[in-house]
C-alpha cells in the first residue's frame, strides 16, 4: 500500500511539473544497550538535486511474532543536495526482540 501512495505522489508531481525527491535511508538500526530503552538510529541520504528541508521518517517496529508494535515517525531537517544526515530516537518501550520493517519517507 505504501509502495502504492508512493508511486501516486510521484504521478501527481510529474503531471504538475514538480521533481520527486530522491532519498533513501541507510543504516536503520534498533539498539538497545543495558537492558535500557531502544534507540532507533539511521541515516538520510540525499541523493537528489535539491535541499530537502524536512523529512519524516516512518518506521514500524515488529515483536518476535511478527505482530506491529509501535509506528514510530522521525523529522530529519536540513539535509544538502548530495549530503546525507544521521539521526536518532529514543523510543519509550520496551523492545526487547523488536525487529524493523522501514516504511518510507515523507
Amino acid at each position: 500500500m505504501s509502495r502504492f501512495l508512493l508511486l501516486a505522489l510521484a504521478a501527481v508531481l510529474a503531471a504538475c511539473g514538480g521533481e520527486v525527491p530522491e532519498y533513501d535511508v541507510a543504516d536503520l538500526r534498533l539498539q538497545s544497550e543495558g537492558g535500557g530503552y531502544p534507540t532507533l538510529t539511521g541515516v538520510l541520504v540525499n541523493s537528489g538535486a535539491t535541499p530537502i528541508t524536512s523529512a519524516d521518517v516512518f518506521v514500524t517496529l515488529y515483536d518476535d511474532q511478527n505482530r506491529p508494535l509501535e509506528d514510530v515517525l522521525v523529522q530529519v531537517r536540513n539535509v544538502a543536495s548530495g549530503d546525507s544526515a544521521r539521526f536518532e530516537q529514543r523510543l519509550d518501550l520496551q523492545a526487547g526482540a523488536a525487529k524493523l520493517k522501514y516504511v518510507g519517507v515523507n
